[in-house]
């Protein structure tokens, strides 16, 4: 019986989810936001028991440092609930807590972009192995060299541009500069059609892994 009742719920918000294909409605919401509320929740009971509660166990609470340490992070977390405050000169306290958590996160995520991508990218010269053609190793060079121009010009294109004089403009170099901008722009372009076919594909993947796993839980 609770098997059954269970399949018979995950089956309603599933189909409640999939409305979402014929327009915005209740249904729709109603199971997004049922969704949401049990990511956040599962998160809050895991920051609870792995953070929260172990920072007021008392034998976390010997050396004088922790006690600072543990002070400082109740009066930063205070600061930040004042954020859901309905009095703005209140809000405006949580503003050095947000701006913490903010810049904490945003450290750890380009920390964690140079050292999984960007420098094992700028390493990997030093040991490269031409092995991409064996037959043909003229064709690993060229292909390094144009993912190197490809990715200066995708820098260069994101680059702010500046105004050029009359008599700058029409040069060669200002010419080629221009074009190498643009190849990076275009390889952008290319590479983002990509990440989002990718992304399609998935989600049809994942619509298809759906309906079959429908018809084999009732039929």
């Amino acid at each position: 019986m609770t098997s059954l009742l269970g399949a018979a719920l995950a089956t309603l918000i599933t189909l409640a989810v999939f409305s979402r294909a014929f327009g915005d409605n209740r249904v729709f919401r109603w199971a997004s936001h049922l969704l949401l509320g049990m990511g956040a929740g599962y998160v809050a009971a895991i920051t609870l028991k792995q953070v929260l509660l172990p920072a007021f166990d008392p034998r976390a609470w010997v050396h004088p440092s922790q006690i600072g340490i543990g002070i400082l992070a109740g009066a930063l977390i205070a600061a930040l609930g004042l954020r859901f405050s309905a009095r703005p000169e209140l809000r405006a306290w949580g503003l050095p807590s947000m701006g913490l958590v903010a810049g904490v996160g945003g450290a750890l995520l380009l920390a964690g972009a140079m050292r999984g991508t960007l420098l094992p990218q700028l390493m990997a010269p030093q040991n490269i192995y031409l092995a991409f053609f064996p037959e043909f190793p003229a064709l690993d060079v060229i292909s390094v060299i144009v993912a190197t121009f490809t990715s200066l010009g995708v820098f260069l294109y994101l680059l702010p541009k500046r105004e050029q004089t009359a008599e700058k403009a029409d040069s060669w170099a200002q010419w080629l500069f221009d074009g190498w901008r643009l190849w990076g722009y275009w390889a952008l372009m290319l590479a983002l059609g990509a990440l989002l076919a990718s992304m399609a594909g998935a989600r049809i993947t994942l619509l298809i892994d759906r309906v079959q796993w429908l018809l084999g839980l009732w039929f």
